[in-house]
């Protein structure tokens, strides 16, 4: 009996699949100094001693299911680097994904400025949790997939896909929600560019729907909410107060932004913005693609709207919080931004005929912002060396000292040299290396006990008792000199002084 013979093309992979793979390839290769450092960050250090998910007390449910599906049991342990790759994997579906759904504005490479969503600087931080990693990056993913399948399916069809999507990336990570609206502001700017007109249903409804999802979500969200933390992070602010509230939230993330990305950063999303909105408005003026537009002052006049709108998308939903969180982490509408003006420059050169400069800016861009990735990962990798190595013989001296009580952690162990030149190169980057050794810092003692600290000691942050002791420390004799501390017994408590002159302006604490 004869086999029969398969097809010679179903042997090979679509290019669908080429482009997923080589997507996923370049992002881990991006990120791979992140996973080199294997630093564990912030509440990681939390989640390795306990083992405690904790995420659905922040109204974030499906990061706690997948999370503890994948470690196949109800606690969570290290799997680093798998939750990342697993989030790269899924970020990898988005751009290809997205590059269908803006496939008509571009049919050449400007869909690899999408990759910005998560290769950008503030979601640098994202990256390197090793338990948080893969529902951010899920978060980034179901919002852009909302987005395209919406863009993609039959209207009806899309827009209830649309809204599961979107209220699964909610239930990831809320802040990744601004990248369905940001890249939803730019798909209609670019049919407005091209076909003179919008498409008004299928725009107007997947707008309708996020609003509708996001007030869903809210309402929902309070069932899951629990702990001081969670519950002053996501009150509203009143609404009377609400549009300048919103207003001033965007211009102080703008200002943060000019002032942490200063230098190559900053002119680099200039240059492409000032790109970008060239090729917008002479697509508006003169759409290349019209057949029934809309006059030209209407075209112009939603264009301009849309663009006054687009800023407001780097803080997204986090703008209208009372005291929103302001950690880079939580700056997911950023990358969204620099990736829609990335693909709109790249369109625009394609559309000209200077296919060569869409590469250059493609090359430049993301090569630079794999620099920055590099960069980060490397002072990662050499504060956690200087830091664990301080920290291990602090908890040896301690250990071995008879004394229990608080514990008072004086000053800041400073970065190491090389992370110190890094952030000097990279201001963005001082917002993301931080020493954990610093009594301002929560999780500095958790890496103490994590390194072996006894529990005899306990965490004292009042202020009023580091005060005195800044007030008295050099009249102390110390129990023990090291290079890079110095400890004190004073007043039934241990203190670990930083500070050479064991006294600093404590206003600043």
């Amino acid at each position: 009996m004869s086999i029969p013979s398969i097809p010679l093309h179903s042997r090979t992979p679509s290019p669908d699949v080429w482009r997923w793979m080589g997507a996923f390839i370049g992002l881990v290769l991006a990120t791979y100094p992140i996973v080199a450092a294997d630093r564990l960050y912030l509440d990681d250090i939390w989640r390795s001693m306990y083992g405690e998910p904790g995420w659905t007390s922040n109204a974030r449910p499906l990061a706690d299911i997948v999370m503890l599906a994948l470690n196949q049991g109800s606690r969570v342990v290290e799997l680093a680097p798998l939750p990342l790759w697993l989030g790269l994997a899924g970020v990898a579906t988005m751009l290809v994904a997205l590059r269908q759904a803006f496939v008509e504005f571009s049919d050449g490479h400007a869909w690899l400025a999408m990759s910005l969503l998560v290769l950008q600087p503030f979601f640098l931080q994202n990256l390197s949790y090793q338990f948080d990693a893969l529902p951010m990056a899920l978060a980034v993913s179901c919002a852009g997939l909302a987005l395209a399948v919406g863009m993609r399916a039959s209207p009806g069809k899309g827009i209830v896909l649309s809204a599961i999507g979107l209220f699964a990336s909610l239930c990831f990570y809320q802040a990744a929600v601004s990248v369905y609206f940001v890249l939803l502001a730019f798909h209609a700017l670019l049919s407005l560019t091209t076909n003179g007109t919008l498409q008004w249903r299928r725009h107007v409804g997947l707008l309708a729907t996020g609003a509708v999802t996001l007030l869903g979500y809210k309402l929902i969200s309070g069932w899951w909410l629990a702990g001081g933390y969670s519950l002053s992070h996501s009150q509203m602010a009143a609404p009377a107060a609400l549009p300048m509230h919103i207003v001033d939230n965007t211009l102080t993330f703008w200002r943060y932004a000019a002032r942490t990305l200063a230098g190559a950063p900053w002119w680099g999303l200039s240059a492409t913005v000032l790109i970008a909105l060239t090729g917008l408005t002479l697509g508006a003026l003169r759409p290349s693609q019209a057949k029934r537009p809309l006059a030209w002052p209407w075209r112009l006049l939603i264009m301009l709207i849309i663009l006054l709108l687009l800023p407001l998308g780097a803080l997204g939903i986090m703008a209208a919080l009372e005291d929103p969180l302001w950690r880079p982490r939580t700056f997911i509408g950023f990358g969204a931004l620099c990736a829609g003006s990335l693909f709109c420059a790249v369109a625009t050169c394609e559309y000209y005929g200077w296919r060569r400069l869409g590469v250059s800016m493609l090359v430049l861009v993301l090569g630079g912002a794999t620099v920055i990735a590099y960069a980060y990962g490397n002072a990662q990798s050499s504060q956690k060396s200087f830091e664990e190595s301080v920290s291990r013989q602090l908890v040896d001296d301690l250990r071995r000292l008879e004394a229990e009580g608080a514990l008072v952690v004086f000053g800041t162990l400073p970065l190491s040299t090389s992370a110190d030149n890094t952030v000097h190169a990279f201001p963005v980057l001082k917002e993301l290396v931080g020493s954990y050794l610093d009594n301002d810092y929560w999780w500095g003692y958790q890496n103490l006990y994590r390194l072996g600290l006894p529990q005899r000691y306990e965490f004292n942050g009042d202020q009023a008792l580091r005060d005195a002791f800044a007030d008295h420390c050099t009249t102390l004799e110390p129990l023990l000199k090291r290079g890079w501390y110095t400890l004190y017994q004073w007043q039934d408590a241990i203190f670990v002084s930083l500070d050479g002159n064991c006294r600093r302006d404590t206003s600043d604490s």
